[in-house]
């Protein structure tokens, strides 16, 4: 079999989350090349008035403003770009982001939020649509992954605003900085005719705040500087393989376990997540899964 198949399987079945949302983003986008290919070349006999890009906008693009109801492009959009140009803008956030946050709070939280945070923000766009007369323009589509990064990144940027980034590699910015940038440019740009989903944007960006407070159970207790866990809903005070707790070991163990990853939040607020060793990365991570 071809080595690049052979490697793309791979990646597939044992990458990372976010190597596995480029790389569906990447598929998706070659096959509606090839089908526009095709298309052009009139092999589905489709009329030539219907071949600008027909695969794009009718079976993968979200149609907005009397367009038609297509559920299934709530989801199809997600992974659809109009240009090679808007697909390695949306990857290249894509990865920084995706990959980031999923080193906190991992795989199937980071899938879970690029499509929730993605549909909320096509909901956005169409509420939009149906009620400013403005955006009423005849027959608008929407296409893209970036209501999905800005859901990841707006997350990112509230659960850790602390962290460095090096914007263009040399300028080292806070996160929450790069993404309170973003999120004003969307709401700037608003109404003006760059055929620009901000809507979306925005929506995706409100869901990723949101999801950092109520979806996964944590909350902001220090703003600008780092993330509590919040308690556990259950009452069961048991040790594994052991027998039940007193309510003296359990606050106590309770409160180790809350200074302990104080220590670590403070650490990664001053010196980055890479300053972590392997065990407080682990201790982090198991912390995450049982919240």
């Amino acid at each position: 079999m071809n080595p690049l198949i052979e490697q793309l399987k791979y990646q597939f079945k044992s990458g990372t989350m976010t190597i596995r949302l480029v790389l569906a983003n990447v598929l998706v986008f070659i096959l509606i090349q090839l089908l526009n290919i095709l298309e052009r070349l009139q092999i589905f006999g489709i009329p030539k008035v219907l071949t600008s890009d027909y695969f794009s906008h009718y079976f993968f693009a979200l149609p907005v403003g009397g367009s038609g109801f297509t559920p299934w492009t709530f989801i199809s959009s997600l992974f659809a770009h109009f240009s090679l140009w808007h697909l390695l803008g949306n990857l290249l956030f894509l990865y920084f982001a995706g990959s980031t946050y999923e080193r906190f709070f991992g795989a199937l939280r980071l899938l879970q939020l690029y499509v929730l945070g993605g549909v909320a923000g096509n909901f956005t766009e169409i509420l939009a649509h149906s009620i400013f007369p403005a955006l009423q323009i005849g027959n608008v589509y929407v296409l893209g992954a970036s209501g999905s990064i800005m859901a990841i990144f707006m997350a990112l940027a509230f659960s850790q605003p602390q962290l460095k980034v090096q914007l263009f590699g040399v300028i080292p910015l806070r996160i929450y900085m790069l993404a309170l940038f973003f999120f004003l440019k969307d709401l700037s740009s608003i109404g003006t005719a760059d055929q620009i989903a901000h809507f979306a944007h925005i929506g995706g960006a409100l869901f990723g705040i949101w999801s950092i407070q109520q979806f996964w159970h944590i909350r902001l207790s220090r703003p600008w500087l780092g993330i509590q866990w919040k308690k556990s809903s259950s009452n069961l005070k048991v040790k594994k393989g052991g027998r039940p707790l007193t309510d003296d070991q359990f606050r106590a163990s309770k409160q180790a376990r809350q200074e302990r990853l104080d220590t670590i939040l403070d650490k990664i607020s001053k010196k980055g997540y890479d300053a972590l060793s392997k065990e407080e990365k682990d201790f982090l991570f198991q912390q995450s899964k049982d919240v």
